[in-house]
């Protein structure tokens, strides 16, 4: 059923209990969302007025789709409503904003590795060894791309 409607989508979202947060209900629910999102590209205001679900929450669902579109049991949730309902989430690239996000790295150090990188710290002022191991990657990885 390629050429479906936004009514048809919003009736069917209609149906799915809102106020619940098990797993089957919120797969469906996103991925209902993620259509009304990125097939028939209403914002999340609009989406909010139409369901009656509060935006906040329309923002955190359509993520949810596209984050979970490959995921097995998402798919496996998912299912009928992807039979009745076929999209492709995989096409539609996710904000940059994720990428911006810095990554935490937890690092073993053997405690002579640990007082050199203390002390080259020291002398280029700064307090925190954290600082100079990033300040040596980034500087290490400059000089691999030259």
């Amino acid at each position: 059923m390629e050429d479906y409607t936004k009514e048809d989508v919003l009736q069917a979202l209609s149906k799915i209990t809102v106020n619940s947060r098990k797993r089957v209900l919120v797969d469906q629910r996103s991925y209902l969302i993620g259509i009304l999102a990125y097939r028939f590209m209403l914002s999340e205001h609009t989406i909010a007025k139409l369901t009656n679900i509060k935006r906040y929450s329309i923002n955190y669902n359509k993520k949810i789709a596209l984050d979970f579109h490959k995921d097995k049991s998402y798919i496996q949730n998912v299912y009928v409503y992807a039979q009745m309902f076929p999209f492709d989430f995989s096409v539609i690239e996710r904000g940059k904003s994720i990428s911006d996000r810095s990554v935490r790295v937890e690092l073993d150090l053997n405690r002579k590795l640990f007082n050199k990188l203390k002390a080259v710290g020291a002398i280029k002022g700064q307090s925190d060894i954290r600082v100079t191991i990033k300040f040596f990657l980034e500087k290490s990885l400059t000089i691999w791309d030259e």
